[in-house]
């Protein structure tokens, strides 16, 4: 699959196979963010609601610690929590109660398949032996959850988790009807673990042609003057999203000369992190850190944006970046990303070469020297690339090809 040009839109028409019983697990021992700030929720949701617009029965069902405690689950959302109550060992739960797989379980049949989310550690082996051991169907899509154990060269980043994945989630994987990889080096590890596994290669995207008409990009004029606004919207996981890698950039860009802002906007404790980190740097007001941000407030904000940064360690085709390029937003990614054949390729945005902030600073230059009519053109490419990849429709309906064991 080329992810330039556009191959990942497939036609796929699977209406008049019966409806399934999906049940969507998402594993998620502590929370932290709400649902609506969440990447991987909000794939889920898509997908959940793609597939009742297919006549499915789907749903979302919540495994942690404290279920109660996730809020921003939308109304439309059909939803179950269910506490993990298994053995813990120094806070950690360790495996999901017996009572509890019972509960999932409920009503289940023939045409049940239950699709987890994330191979989180050590409690997707133990899911997966449970439904296994009752005889239910189950795929997996990885969500990026190999991208700690590995890097984006396929290098062994942790020991010990690798050799866990090898040898408890690799047959867990041979035995799932389905793992979906969302990028090729995801693809590649699974592969590495399990060779027999029957691997769905497809990406996120970040529309839906159930919607009506495409949405449009937001108009918004290009950099006043050689000065850009850079943008960052997302969780405020420090690490896992590379904020501090986006700061240390910043601030190395602006000593080089560069003449932009940059402003943030997310969830979590560590804002306070963030603004110490920034006021280190001496940068003053050439930084902006908000809390979080959603809705109308959140589009307004964004239309004053020129490039969305996202320098992320660990995410794998996080689909706030592909909301911002739909918007009309030139990406500046990582390759941890995935996202840089795409942004290459239709020449919407820059790829930073290394996990450095030095890399950083350099795409920060190369986005400011871009003239108007070339950022003008690449703010077009943007909207078209996520375009191109198509829409929650078509991969729910591969994803649902999947889920009966036919080729997809």
């Amino acid at each position: 699959m080329s992810p330039a040009d556009g191959s990942a839109a497939f036609p796929m028409e699977e209406s008049r196979l019966r409806p399934l019983d999906i049940r969507h697990v998402v594993i998620q021992p502590a929370i932290a963010h709400p649902s609506s700030a969440n990447g991987l929720h909000n794939v889920v949701r898509s997908l959940i609601a793609e597939q009742r617009a297919m006549g499915d029965d789907a749903r979302l069902c919540l495994f942690s610690d404290d279920p109660g405690a996730l809020t921003g689950i939308p109304a439309d959302c059909p939803a179950q929590r269910f506490p993990l109550g298994g053995p813990r060992l120094s806070g950690r739960s360790l495996t999901i109660a017996e009572a509890t797989l019972d509960r999932l379980l409920e009503g289940a049949g023939p045409d049940t398949v239950v699709h987890i989310h994330g191979a989180v550690k050590p409690l997707f082996a133990a899911l997966a032996r449970g439904l296994h051991r009752r005889g239910v169907a189950y795929g997996v899509t990885l969500h990026g959850q190999c991208s700690h154990i590995y890097d984006i060269a396929g290098r062994v980043r942790r020991r010990l988790p690798a050799a866990w994945l090898r040898v408890f989630d690799g047959p867990a994987f041979a035995r799932a009807r389905f793992v979906h990889a969302i990028t090729e080096e995801e693809a590649a590890i699974v592969r590495r673990a399990a060779p027999t596994t029957a691997v769905r290669l497809l990406p996120n995207t970040a529309w839906s042609a159930r919607h009506g008409a495409l949405p449009a990009p937001i108009p918004r004029a290009a950099p006043y003057n050689g000065r850009p606004t850079f943008g960052y919207c997302a969780r405020y996981e420090i690490e896992h999203k590379g904020v501090d890698l986006l700061i240390d950039g910043f601030a190395a860009y602006r000593r080089a000369g560069g003449r932009g802002v940059l402003e943030l906007a997310g969830s979590g404790p560590a804002r306070t992190e963030l603004e110490r980190r920034a006021n280190a740097h001496g940068l003053g007001t050439h930084i902006r850190i908000h809390g979080p941000i959603f809705g109308a407030e959140k589009t307004a904000m964004m239309a004053g944006w020129h490039y969305f940064a996202l320098t992320s360690r660990f995410d794998v085709m996080p689909t706030g970046c592909l909301e911002a390029a739909l918007s009309g937003l030139p990406l500046i990614v990582t390759r941890e990303t995935g996202l840089v054949p795409y942004v290459e390729g239709h020449g919407a945005g820059f790829g930073v070469s290394a996990l450095t902030a030095e890399a950083v600073a350099d795409a920060l230059m190369r986005a400011e020297r871009t003239g108007p009519g070339a950022w003008q053109s690449m703010a077009a490419n943007a909207h078209r690339m996520v375009v191109a990849i198509g829409d929650w429709g078509r991969i729910a309906g591969r994803l649902r090809a999947a889920a009966y064991g036919r080729p997809s």
